[in-house]
């Protein structure tokens, strides 16, 4: 008696219902994934997610502060005698003229001037800003911020007293409200240009505005800030009764640097961005702006995305190939392996790869979505056809 081998399987009667609809739904989810842009900000929204979970796993980490970048801070202490909003000019020009007396390279305002306020404060911040002998940058709302037409005047009237350039500070939120690309600039905007970008050029250094990703930095490993950070109230003499000496003493870490000042609020100009994944933290929009003033200032750090068409072909190649490989294989049990667990493992550990060594961001979910449809899809269809074939054989 001859015993028929098990990998042989007879055609049987009843119409195979299931595995043709579940081949039949895989290619309608190709075929969505490659073909229908209604369907892309869905699977984006599962993108992000991945790419951030890599970007708070695996960006870089100094081995401490950021060597050219100082963030200074008004935090809600540096406030306590005055009001919270708008933050007091008397206080801002002192903060800058001990930020220029202390040698600093460059200084940077995070902040926004939208109305008047005491006049003999106006003009204190607009002349010890005229007279730093440090390079000044400017931040603005371009077009783009939600402002009244006297906001949108003042500011104008404003900066152009101080004569300082002035970039836009505007930052990228996606749908999901995550901060993570630059803002392009406005076109026809009278801020072309971004607050980084104009810091990172009086620093000697220049990139391009484009909307690419933020190269981000984690903190150093030793538990030090990412960059150190000094809140205005510790170095301002007379600020909480802080004497001139010891003032002078506290700026001195600031001498070089490019120093950003900004607010460091914990109920506004916070955001989310892919390190939130990991924290569940916001983040001040001065760290932000710190964090793309380092990517300019690094261009070797900059991260890059696929151009769409090339993404396309990219997953249109994972899925031909995982579904060649789920009709090979569709009978045997080496597929639930390779087509799955091992498969997924390497695509994932590829992608860590790109990201850390050629700075590039994979569409790992499109990629990963692709060879599951794929493998899955291509081993249904095949049983539907061996159904169908040995079908015709049995009724000849």
């Amino acid at each position: 008696m001859t015993l028929e081998p098990a990998t042989t399987m007879r055609p049987r009667s009843f119409f195979p219902w299931f595995r043709l609809t579940v081949g039949a739904l895989c290619l309608a989810g190709l075929t969505g994934l490659l073909f229908v842009p209604q369907f892309l900000p869905w699977v984006l929204r599962f993108e992000h997610a991945t790419a951030d979970w890599r970007t708070a796993l695996l960006s870089d980490r100094l081995p401490g502060p950021h060597p050219e970048i100082a963030v200074v801070t008004i935090t809600p202490a540096t406030l306590r005698d005055y009001a919270n909003s708008p933050i007091d000019r008397g206080l801002l020009a002192r903060t800058v003229s001990a930020i220029d007396a202390a040698g600093a390279a460059v200084i940077g305002l995070d902040i926004y001037f939208l109305k008047a306020t005491e006049p003999q404060k106006d003009q204190a911040l607009v002349d010890a800003l005229k007279s730093a002998k440090a390079k000044v940058v400017l931040g603005a709302w371009d077009e783009r911020g939600q402002m009244e037409q006297f906001q949108r005047e003042f500011q104008k009237s404003f900066l152009d007293r101080i004569g300082h350039p002035a970039g836009y500070l505007n930052l990228r939120h996606q749908r999901d409200d995550v901060v993570r690309y630059r803002a392009s600039p406005h076109l026809g905007s009278d801020y072309p240009e971004s607050l980084s970008r104009l810091l990172a050029r009086a620093a000697g250094r220049d990139g391009a505005d484009s909307e690419r990703p933020i190269a981000w930095l984690l903190p150093p490993a030793g538990g030090t800030p990412t960059f150190a950070t000094y809140p205005a109230h510790t170095f301002v003499a007379g600020e909480h009764g802080l004497s001139a000496d010891k003032a002078v003493a506290a700026a001195k870490p600031l001498a070089g640097k490019i120093v950003l000042v900004g607010g460091d609020f914990p109920e506004r100009d916070k955001h989310r961005t892919p390190l939130s994944s990991w924290t569940s933290e916001s983040m001040s929009g001065v760290y932000i702006h710190a964090n793309m003033i380092a990517d300019l200032l690094d261009p070797r750090r900059s991260i890059a995305e696929l151009p769409p068409s090339v993404a396309r072909n990219l997953v249109g190649i994972v899925a031909i190939v995982s579904c060649i490989i789920g009709w090979l294989l569709w009978q045997s049990s080496i597929v639930q392996y390779l087509g799955y667990t091992f498969a997924t493992a390497v695509l994932v550990a590829v992608d860590a790869f790109v990201y850390r060594e050629f700075r590039l961001l994979l569409p790992i979910t499109l990629i990963l979505a692709a060879w599951f449809l794929g493998v899955t899809g291509g081993r249904a269809i095949r049983f539907f056809v061996h159904w169908f074939l040995g079908r015709s054989r049995s009724s000849t």
